[in-house]
């Protein structure tokens, strides 16, 4: 009845990870963040955002403070909700110097990394490398985080309470945030039309990642189009509220949700069936699907000077390669390959790009590290190859773009360097840096104009064509839209050649004379190729693709042709050995017409210049949109000047009925912007997480531990303390505290632990365990880090009941070493994928007399997805111990198991206490003990040794997610999981298991007047079976086993075990 009694209670109370020795769920693997630079952190304070910086970022720190307050009462609007806290924003210069950031590393909840970010009310954000992108990836990153406070709260605590209660499909708030940001794009529509016409649509509930911010962008900006901005609103107050979108849409746009997804799909597709009618399908003489997932930015793709061969790159989960294809036969040579961190994956570069000099010399820009590297090869006959040259391009970030000049000599760079991109000339055998212009606007995919190695074409949104000192300038110039200019190549130019403007986003500049041009532009809505004629103004298109060019090359002597296009779910690189001119125009996009008012361009109008030269005026100053009487584009309008003025006299004599922040927000930009510092970052410590737990232990029992985490800001400082309190005696206990240094490039942590175990009358024994640790731990990645730990450790055993005995001490000076890797990704709730592994070599230096021992442990872990959330689980443990006085693993039973039953064995490494002859034990070796779990089907102590081996498979299925692909509310069904397993282990002390001279084989039996060695021949290794449920609980995960264990060949009688927390 007892025991009962303490079942209930634990199932009551909150169970997680606590701080028992050498449980599996105990052991510490977890990811890296690599330092290779010191960052003195500034703050720039406004009235909604604090902007945290260093070094040279204050520039851009300010720049992105006045493009966060000058949007931030347009993203309130149009979400209806306003922020009470200011939003921290942790701006870094670079994406790899992002990828240093120790944010996330103390998180202890079950929230991800992003989730727990959004909860904070903070975001981090590397510069994109230009200004378009990072402005849009700053409003993104806001936007969410103002749709997460909305919908969940503005503390972690509220967070966690509120995603037990409100469960929304990724496309939700990831899609709201990217339509604030992006509006309609051409990139959401070429998805879109991919899908629809290539492939069946699914629900997009069933949608994770990029897809579902993809697609739910369409479908925001859909509700916007058919029923207005306004209902945007109106649907995210009543999810907050009701807590199902689906309801809240059909609730708020007065159709059924079924009616309005069938509704959104015809929307689109529609458009699609239109654009097929007059493009085509992108095609070549041969085509190769790449690895690209959905979201990637573009690969690059690049043509030899001889159309021999084409260059591309690839990149697929955190690998790169750069293959080169021979155009003829389309054999392929792999010249480089790489890696690349796919941790903070919105901020993931092109890297790496190509191109071609003559003589097929290939040259090749990465990044690692935060430095940046060119590489040129020589590529020879019959897939052969060599390095050429290797070097380091100083002073810049990141590179966005390059071209290499015919003779290989110059390189011509899209780069950035203190949060400004800007165009360079890189001078490959002195490896110097000029720059060509040095201000805010974006200088993009630069190429050399044909036959010179200094000028340069490229595109930039600069305003005006000065390169003067006095026209930097601001974040209220900076625009979208891209024009076409040419630099000569002299650093000291005041001025650039525009060429052509205001065709919708030019890019990808070639040049064959002084006056013909040819980019890609998407003024039609599709992303093709034109040519442009600047002496006769004359503008054609050659390509009329119905998916967006994404990058391509076109040598202009020969006419070959190769393109990087997203067709078919695939990035695929398509060749044509002489592109065909097009015999018909193409007209814009459904959507490029209702936005412009563009009609549709009669083909014998395109070989008419005077018509070009309409055509580029009308696109500089397109019509306004098509609008019924009555109606008002409530995106582009003016208020009458007599209205104004009435209203200026109003204020003036204060009978205004109407104040200024009664206008229309969309109208209405701040103009003084109030900016705070530059002030030092101090180092604030915060409490970060306090999580309160019960523990089931076979060496304490029941008990109850509290920890706490404090860090500061940046999360390089961290103190943990907690402590153990044993329920049934207040005696025993543990205490500990650590404090870890993560700011640099070796990782420091102490550690001080103290643990008590107290064994009540009539022993009246009282153990205590002491450690004193410091660790330094070398991350050689992201997944992988070695550590040494040297430690003082002290086992003590004390006579309760006889003060004058002396204490018996073992005293121990030893060091750890361990190999860490850990790529896995957590997909949900007790669902892992990747590989986890970890081994362990402890060296215990006895001193004062006492024998020491040794232990080599290896625990390798393994997730691999089957089929959709269908995971199965691996799990290999093995561990030895040597020495003078080599200590024991003990086998059976599972962690944190409410039954906590023993096997009845003479052997016990777990006996405190009295022995059977009423003798006090002495087991100061209990601290050492490895308990080796799971093996389900026995109970504790099964068998126990110097050595264990281990093995467990688990079939995990999450019954509702896997068959039902709509959103489930319910916390209890959404984690709810079957689960098929099997363990299989032995411990042995002695040879390997299958020897006559071991434990398992041998057994001494001792009776008064003589003692026998018997052998018994039996198979060693023990085998638990059955099948088990897990779920959320009350918040609390529980899990239920029910096992048969096997033996030596018989079946023993099933066991139930009811445990707390997660699995290995």
């Amino acid at each position: 009845m007892f025991r009962i009694f303490w079942i209930g209670f634990i199932l009551c109370g909150a169970i997680a990870q606590g701080h028992a020795q050498n449980y599996p769920s105990q052991e510490q693997f977890g990811k890296n963040r690599v330092q290779y630079q010191r960052f003195d952190w500034k703050i720039l304070k406004t009235n909604n955002f604090e902007i945290y910086h260093y070094g040279n970022g204050t520039p851009l720190a300010t720049l992105a403070a006045q493009y966060a307050e000058s949007e931030i009462d347009r993203i309130t609007e149009v979400l209806g909700y306003t922020l009470y806290n200011r939003i921290k924003i942790f701006l870094y210069n670079s994406p790899q110097e992002l990828l240093q950031s120790n944010m996330g590393m103390a998180n202890s909840s079950d929230l991800s990394e992003t989730e727990l970010n959004l909860a904070k009310s903070r975001l981090e954000i590397a510069f994109t490398g230009d200004q378009i992108s990072f402005k849009k990836q700053l409003i993104r990153e806001v936007s969410r985080l103002v749709v997460y406070d909305m919908l969940y709260g503005g503390s972690l605590k509220d967070a966690l309470q509120s995603s037990l209660l409100l469960t929304l499909p990724d496309w939700f708030m990831s899609g709201i945030a990217a339509y604030i940001s992006d509006g309609w794009s051409t990139e959401l529509d070429d998805y879109m039309r991919d899908a629809i016409v290539n492939r069946q649509m699914k629900k997009p509930s069933l949608l994770t990642g990029t897809e579902a911010t993809i697609v739910g962008q369409s479908i925001w900006n859909y509700i916007a189009e058919r029923y207005g901005k306004d209902n945007i609103s109106n649907i995210l107050n009543l999810t907050r509220i009701i807590r199902t979108e689906q309801t809240s849409v059909a609730s708020t746009l007065g159709v059924s949700f079924t009616k309005f997804l069938k509704d959104w799909r015809d929307f689109y597709s529609n458009m699609a069936t239109t654009v097929s009618a007059t493009n085509k399908e992108p095609t070549g003489d041969w085509r190769e699907e790449l690895d690209l997932p959905l979201g990637g930015l573009a690969n690059s793709v690049r043509l030899s000077l001889d159309n021999q061969y084409v260059a591309v790159t690839n990149r697929k989960e955190g690998k790169y390669t750069v293959e080169v294809i021979n155009v003829e036969t389309k054999a392929k040579t792999t010249i480089l390959k790489g890696k690349y961190s796919l941790e903070k994956k919105s901020y993931l570069s092109r890297v790496p790009l190509v191109a071609w000099s003559r003589n097929n010399g290939l040259a090749i820009i990465t990044e690692e590290n935060g430095r940046v590297f060119l590489e040129i090869f020589d590529i020879l006959e019959k897939g052969k190859y060599k390095l050429r040259l290797s070097r380091e391009i100083r002073g810049i970030n990141q590179v966005t773009d390059f071209d290499i000049s015919n003779d290989g000599s110059t390189l011509a760079l899209s780069a950035d360097s203190r949060g400004q991109n800007d165009l360079y000339l890189f001078n490959v055998g002195r490896a110097s840096l000029l720059p060509l212009t040095s201000d805010l606007y974006d200088d993009r995919t630069p190429h050399f104009v044909a036959g010179s190695s200094t000028r340069v074409v490229f595109t930039s949104n600069r305003i005006k064509d000065s390169l003067l000192i006095s026209d930097k300038g601001s974040y209220k110039t900076v625009k979208d839209k891209m024009a076409l200019f040419v630099h000569d190549g002299n650093p000291r130019a005041q001025t650039v050649s525009r060429i052509v403007d205001s065709l919708g986003i030019i890019s990808s500049p070639r040049t064959s004379d002084e006056n013909t041009f040819y980019f890609l532009s998407d003024y039609k809505g599709i992303t093709n190729l034109y040519r442009y004629e600047s002496d006769i103004k004359k503008l054609t298109p050659l390509t009329n693709f119905n998916q967006n060019i994404r990058d391509y090359d076109y040598l202009l002597t020969s006419g070959a042709f190769t393109s990087l296009n997203w067709t078919k779910d695939h990035e695929s690189v398509i060749y044509q050995k002489t592109l065909s001119p097009l015999s018909n125009d193409f007209a814009p996009t459904p959507r490029m017409q209702s936005m412009s008012g563009m009609s549709v361009y009669k083909t014998e109008l395109r070989n008419n210049p005077a018509a070009d030269a309409n055509l580029i005026a009308q696109m500089a100053n397109p019509r306004k949109m098509q609008l019924d009487s009555g109606e008002v584009d409530t995106d582009n309008y003016e208020f009458d000047a007599d209205v104004l003025k009435t209203f200026e006299y109003r204020q003036r004599r204060g009978t205004a009925v109407t104040s200024a922040a009664n206008l229309p927000v969309r109208n209405r930009r701040r103009e003084n912007i109030t900016i705070k510092g530059p002030i030092t970052y101090k180092s604030l410590f915060i409490s970060n997480d306090a999580t309160s737990d019960w523990r089931i232990d076979p060496i304490r029992g029941f008990g109850f531990s509290q920890s706490l985490t404090m860090n500061d800001l940046l999360e390089n400082h961290i103190v943990k303390a907690g402590f153990f309190l044993g329920l049934l005696n207040f005696r025993t206990n543990n205490l500990w505290a650590e404090y870890s240094n993560l700011a640099h490039r070796i990782d420091f942590t102490a550690r001080v632990d103290r643990q008590s175990l107290y064994v009540q009358p009539p022993a009246s024994q009282k153990y205590r365990y002491n450690r004193v640790a410091v660790t330094a731990a070398y991350p050689f990645n992201n997944f992988a880090r070695v550590a040494v730990t040297p430690f003082f450790a002290e086992s003590r055993l004390l006579d309760v009941s006889n003060i004058a005995a002396a204490d018996v001490t073992s005293t121990y000076l030893g060091v750890r070493a361990e190999f860490v890797y850990d790529n896995s990704r957590i997909n949900g709730m007790n669902m892992m994928e990747g590989t986890r592994f970890k081994v362990r070599y402890d060296w215990f230096g006895g001193i004062s007399g006492t024998k020491g021992f040794n232990r080599l442990a290896i625990d390798l872990r393994h997730y691999q997805k089957i089929h959709r959330d269908l995971i199965f689980a691996t799990r290999l443990s093995f561990a030895h111990s040597g020495g003078r006085s080599p200590k024991q693993s003990v086998m059976g039973g599972m962690e944190n198991w409410t039954g906590n039953n023993q096997e009845g064995r003479s052997v016990n490494p777990l006996a405190v206490g009295l022995s059977s002859s009423l003798i006090p034990i002495d087991n100061r070796d209990i601290f050492f003990v490895e308990l080796a779990t799971n093996l389900r089907g026995f109970n504790f102590n099964k068998v126990s040794g110097t050595t264990h081996v281990l093995f467990n498979g688990e079939l995990r299925m999450p019954l509702v997610k896997y068959f039902y692909r709509g959103p489930i509310t319910s916390n209890f069904l959404r984690n709810f999981q079957l689960v098929g397993f099997t363990d299989v282990g032995t411990a042995w002390t002695g040879k390997w298991p299958f020897n006559r001279q071991n434990s398992l084989n041998t057994e001494i039996v001792r009776l008064d007047f003589f003692s026998a060695t018997v052998n018994n021949f039996r198979n060693p290794f023990m085998v638990g079976y059955g099948l088990g449920a897990r779920t959320m609980l009350f918040g609390f995960y529980v899990k239920f086993d029910y096992a048969w264990g096997l033996d030596n060949g018989e079946v023993n009688k099933a066991i139930p075990y009811l445990t707390l927390g997660y699995d290995f």
